[in-house]
């Protein structure tokens, strides 16, 4: 089971933000959110920082998987 996961795409398109204006805020190309969103690429830990503050929602929210038990990341470990 996938510990690290993310919200951006589900977050960006709640809000109505495009790609663009999200990237620009983040100071990264369009193509390399893309690809953060599809989770084909891991972002910096800069970048989640940005991310954020952008959606004014703490790390936890946007990119751990919550269906993911204490137990599951142990044996993980």
């Amino acid at each position: 089971m996938t510990v690290l996961h993310n919200k951006i795409k589900q977050l960006r398109k709640e809000r109505k933000i495009n790609q663009q204006e999200l990237a620009d805020f983040l100071g990264i190309e369009r193509t390399s959110l893309s690809k953060i969103e599809n989770m084909e690429y891991n972002p910096s830990a800069k970048t989640m920082l940005k991310v954020c503050e952008f959606f004014d929602l703490s790390i936890g929210d946007i990119f751990f998987n919550k269906s993911v038990s204490s137990n599951d990341t142990k044996e993980a470990i």
